[in-house]
């Protein structure tokens, strides 16, 4: 009886050893995949900003060429906005 308790803790032990080793492994792909999915969700989350800036880049772009184009067009139009912009906060204030 002694002996078949003793194997019993030996067949135990050995379990309980290849467990550890289970789950080291389990812990070390646990950590490989967090790794990856915080760097898929990095290049995820900044994917729509780059986009975000490329289209106000390309807006400053048609501005800029839409002065030089037409100076005198653009001057006038911002003297208007500055005219209009102007009599609206002077009205706030009074």
């Amino acid at each position: 009886m002694a002996s078949a308790a003793g194997a019993d803790v030996k067949v135990l032990q050995d379990q309980l050893q290849q467990l550890r080793t289970d789950f080291a492994a389990l812990r070390e792909t646990l950590k490989e995949l967090a790794r990856h999915g915080i760097s898929e969700t990095a290049q995820q989350a900044t994917a729509p900003g780059e986009n975000v800036w490329a289209e106000v880049k390309r807006g400053a772009e048609t501005v800029i060429r839409e002065i030089q184009e037409k100076p005198i067009i653009a001057a006038f139009t911002a003297l208007g906005v500055g005219f209009v912009l102007g009599a609206l906060f002077s009205r706030r204030r009074d």
